[in-house]
């Protein structure tokens, strides 16, 4: 892609996402991280903390493991400051300023993916303590104590569980709650011997647009994925790894109730009925981005980032701004390896269990001698 057209794509697209817009671009480079981490530098300090959480997924996905950790941790806010009803979070949905002149901290699910991430990194780490910590974390922003209704991300409950069997600890009261939640989903019980852990990802994910009489409501165009499962094949095993949770699903409800969001004394009701988990209502739908430009033109092309970060000269009541490179979907598997380069195959398949040829991987995997290897790998 030449630098002009990059720019031009660039700036549709933040544009589009309620992002800074980019005017100009004398320089750039094909470093996504390096140039996200210039358009942070550059962005509103109410949008940084959207940048971040970008720019770290982006890094996680190249396996510059040290810079997404980084990235994630000045973006998390901790978890009891934006859990719900303290004098914050009711500030932050006041009626008497704009929602998306508030610091970004996202919505429950983009919260939850933060901390599934970090979680992700601490057990890379060789922490899966601190990896289950926060997978309970991000399980209790699908949580809904007054009306007594339980987080049901699937994902989030199981690797509680597996970190707690590794742990030398019980862990089948999560996996209970994770089978309970995942319906006909098959879940494989733990091994707690299996020591490469195969995290995986599929699609693209929820965006959001104002709607309602005067741009008070959240409305989301739900994601879309190709992929719907996987199979990990590895020392003459096939993993089955089907797409687990559904994100545009996780922003739509909180624990299996559809979701009223308070919005400036308002409901903002998030009407996607319609939407959760399925494609075909896509073409109806504008996304604000187009999927081949979720990662790149998202500001990381290197055009983008030398630019000045400006503001639009309205704002819709509703925050608009949107973590847009989440996936639709998200998976995992688990395999025990000899210590040692291990020769592991992953292979795609769309609804109709038809392999997607172009998506197959093939991948090296240094095993450790002890503890667990942590793989991650994203269709997209």
């Amino acid at each position: 892609m030449s630098p002009a057209l990059a720019t031009c794509v660039l700036a549709l697209t933040l544009a589009a996402c309620q992002a800074p817009a980019i005017r100009r671009a004398p320089e750039y480079s094909n470093d996504l991280v390096v140039e996200g981490k210039r358009l942070i530098a550059q962005a509103p300090f109410k949008d940084k903390n959207l940048w971040r959480l970008r720019v770290a997924l982006i890094a996680l996905k190249e396996g510059r493991r040290a810079e997404a950790r980084g990235l994630f941790d000045k973006a998390l806010p901790p978890a009891g400051t934006v859990l719900s009803g303290d004098a914050t979070t009711e500030r932050a949905r006041s009626l008497f300023s704009p929602e998306e002149t508030k610091i970004f901290y996202g919505e429950p699910y983009e919260r939850a993916m933060g901390w599934f991430y970090r979680g992700m990194i601490y057990w890379m780490d060789g922490e899966p303590d601190n990896a289950r910590a926060c997978f309970r974390t991000a399980q209790l922003f699908d949580t809904a104590p007054r009306s007594g209704h339980r987080g049901d991300w699937i994902l989030m409950d199981y690797l509680d569980g597996l970190a707690s069997a590794k742990l030398g600890s019980d862990g089948s009261a999560a996996l209970k709650r994770a089978r309970s939640s995942a319906g006909k989903i098959k879940l494989a019980k733990y091994d707690a011997s299996a020591n490469v852990l195969v995290f995986l990802q599929y699609g693209y994910g929820p965006l959001k647009k104002s709607g309602g009489d005067v741009g008070e409501d959240i409305v989301y165009a739900g994601g879309n994925s190709l992929t719907q499962s996987a199979v990990v094949r590895a020392a003459g095993r096939d993993i089955a790894a089907p797409a687990l949770d559904n994100l545009t699903f996780q922003a739509t409800t909180r624990g299996m109730r559809q979701m009223d969001w308070v919005l400036a004394r308002k409901a903002a009701v998030k009407k996607t009925a319609d939407l959760v988990g399925d494609v075909s209502f896509l073409p109806g739908v504008i996304l604000t981005q187009p999927e081949s430009t979720r990662d790149v033109g998202f500001a990381l092309l290197g055009a983008s980032l030398a630019a000045k970060a400006v503001g639009g000269s309205t704002q819709p009541r509703s925050d608009t701004r949107t973590w847009n490179n989440l996936p639709q979907y998200i998976a995992f598997a688990s395999v025990r390896l000899q210590p040692g380069e291990q020769p592991v195959e992953i292979d795609f398949f769309d609804a109709n269990e038809n392999l997607i040829p172009a998506l197959s991987r093939k991948l090296t995997i240094n095993v450790k001698p002890q503890g667990d290897t942590v793989v991650f790998v994203a269709d997209k």
